[in-house]
């Protein structure tokens, strides 16, 4: 039984590290150099593609990140922007509203003063009448 050389790395399909020969000899005691120069090489073909297939994931898990990172961002501005929207339209409306109540209370004190004056002026008519003589009413005392 002989240990992998150095040497044996540079025939080697794939390169082996010095943790997967150290591994393998201590595992596969009693094995050929060249059945355990195989074992290192597909220990370090399965690393690789391990490795390889972390990195993908890793890759497509940043690139989901982004992507969903930028969809929220996306809907935060539609949404700001909607509140923002939403607070000038209401802001509008209570400004007509405010307007359309302003006016409407102004007509509506218009036309109490109008009646007042009214009311007023048939008072007054209705006062006169009634205090008036009847020298000053000759045509109410006729009809009596």
């Amino acid at each position: 039984m002989t240990n992998l050389t150095p040497g044996d790395n540079e025939s080697a399909i794939t390169p082996v590290s010095e943790d997967t020969k150290a591994l393998v000899e201590k595992k596969m005691v009693g094995e050929s150099d060249e059945i355990k120069q195989k074992m290192c090489e597909l220990v370090e073909l399965i690393k690789n593609r391990a490795a390889a297939e972390l990195q993908e994931t890793e890759d497509m898990t940043r690139e989901a990140y982004v992507k969903a990172m930028s969809q929220a961002k996306e809907t935060l501005n539609k949404t700001e922007n909607l509140f923002k929207e939403q607070e000038q339209s209401l802001d509008q409306f209570i400004k007509d509203f405010t307007t359309e109540t302003n006016e409407k209370w102004d007509k509506f004190i218009s036309d109490l003063k109008t009646m007042d004056n009214r009311i007023n002026r048939a008072v007054d008519a209705a006062w006169k009448i009634l205090t008036a003589s009847e020298e000053e009413n000759p045509s109410d005392s006729s009809s009596q």
